[in-house]
């Protein structure tokens, strides 16, 4: 009876195995048998409709059209400049997600071979932020600490690849004191490189740079003409003067009543560091043999922000205050091509001329109150501290400015979503490899975070 039992499992698992075969034959058989679902370069892609025709980032939609082919690997997916994410595509429809900030109304296009259509209908974007407090607690002073237990009164900000905020600050306390600090949200610290009181300082920090490959971080000490100070992070980012070399020529070309060098930029362009002075000379230095040279001579003003865009690291921007000469260069974001910065282009405005007000829009038309401190994202975004309207405004790789968060022209001090949150004079900004977004809340002693979903 076993043995019978055997050979009658042994046939039926036999019987399983050639139906197994047959339907994986058929299967098989069918799918070659049926039409290509290949991308034809001898016909156009077409477009028919999206779905859904709104959302935010990282949401699913569906792009129906003919031949994109099957392979989502040679199916690129824009919505304006911003990069979607393609998922699959069966040769009518694709599957993808939608990219973060791709600016208003994005249009939409795909890209097969060398085939580039764009949907006639925009997709309406929704931007999904969150506004939270970092640390500090509304004291104008700087104390160490935890997140919770510190106090900070920082203007400017940067970070490294490793997730460490860096903040420089010059006021507040009895007695006032100047210094630069080191913030880490995981490790729920505060802790200073360096700070001394304003009578007995040796460095005069504003805005900071940090080179994201070797994490080095470096401050113009803003009352001299030569002096900079490192902090390298193999040496537990402890302070050190270095004097910036140039040529006798050079050095007594920068106006002495004008030596004012608010900012120092690293720039993975060229691998150098740059530096502009109140009288409107802009210096290119060498990191390693500190060697500098002037290598443009713009408008005179004061400085309160200046970045490289990382998607056109050759790109210099900067924005100057209220004491600007020509006037057409007050309160403006300003760029200057690196790569020739004598020639045609020079030193240009982005945005519409008469500051001290507010408008979302084309960067042509936009308009500022006061802007501080600028960074990018690695996507090409410029993000403002909108001091004087109490607001984050982003300036979109295709010159779009929309405000991501507070309320234009009302102050205060409120977390929470993009419409809600409120700000008082923010003037630092900074941007992490992931895209969030903190901020230096000025008069409300705090550091904030952005979220953008």
């Amino acid at each position: 009876m076993k043995n019978y039992r055997k050979s009658m499992d042994k046939c039926f698992a036999a019987f399983l195995w050639v139906c197994f075969s047959s339907c994986c034959f058929v299967s098989c058989k069918s799918e070659k048998e049926g039409p290509s679902k290949t991308y034809d370069s001898s016909k156009p892609v077409v477009l028919s409709s999206f779905s859904p025709n709104e959302g935010g980032a990282r949401d699913k939609i569906l792009l129906d059209g003919e031949n994109f082919g099957n392979d989502p690997s040679k199916i690129k997916v824009y919505f304006n400049h911003a990069k979607a994410s393609v998922i699959s595509s069966s040769g009518n429809r694709i599957y993808a997600i939608v990219p973060r900030l791709p600016g208003d109304n994005p249009k939409i296009s795909v890209v097969v071979g060398t085939d580039s259509v764009v949907y006639k209908d925009t997709f309406t974007y929704h931007i999904q932020a969150q506004v939270s407090t970092v640390t500090g607690n509304g004291k104008k002073n700087f104390k160490p600490g935890t997140l919770s237990e510190a106090e900070i009164y920082g203007k400017y900000l940067e970070l490294d690849a490793e997730g460490n905020i860096f903040m420089s600050w010059r006021d507040g306390g009895d007695p006032a004191t100047f210094g630069v600090a080191r913030i880490n949200e995981k490790q729920n610290i505060v802790t200073p490189l360096i700070e001394s009181v304003a009578t007995g300082r040796i460095l005069f920090a504003n805005g900071l740079t940090v080179d994201r490959v070797t994490g080095m971080l470096t401050a113009a000490h803003e009352s001299t003409k030569e002096v900079i100070f490192t902090f390298d992070p193999r040496e537990a980012w402890y302070p050190r003067q270095r004097n910036v070399k140039y040529s006798t020529a050079d050095y007594n070309s920068i106006v002495e009543a004008d030596r004012y060098k608010n900012f120092v930029t690293f720039c993975p362009y060229d691998g150098h560091l740059y530096t502009r002075y109140r009288d409107g000379k802009v210096a290119k230095i060498n990191p390693q043999t500190f060697e500098a040279k002037i290598v443009y001579q713009g408008p005179y003003g004061s400085q309160y922000g200046q970045a490289i865009n990382p998607t056109k690291p050759w790109l210099l921007y900067i924005t100057l205050t209220t004491n600007a000469t020509p006037t057409n260069f007050r309160q403006g974001i300003m760029v200057l091509d690196l790569r020739d910065p004598n020639g045609s282009g020079g030193f240009k405005r982005l945005n519409a001329p008469g500051g001290s007000a507010f408008r979302d829009g084309p960067l042509a038309d936009a308009l500022f109150n006061d802007p501080k401190e600028i960074k990018f994202d690695n996507s090409g975004n410029m993000f403002v501290a909108d001091y004087g309207n109490h607001c984050i405004r982003m300036i979109s790789p295709d010159n779009i400015v929309t405000t991501v968060a507070g309320q234009p022209g009302k102050s205060g001090y409120k977390d929470g979503g993009p419409v809600e949150s409120l700000f008082n004079q923010p003037w630092g900004v900074a941007v992490n490899e992931q895209g969030d977004i903190y901020i230096a809340d000025w008069s409300n002693a705090r550091i904030r975070k952005l979220v953008i979903e």
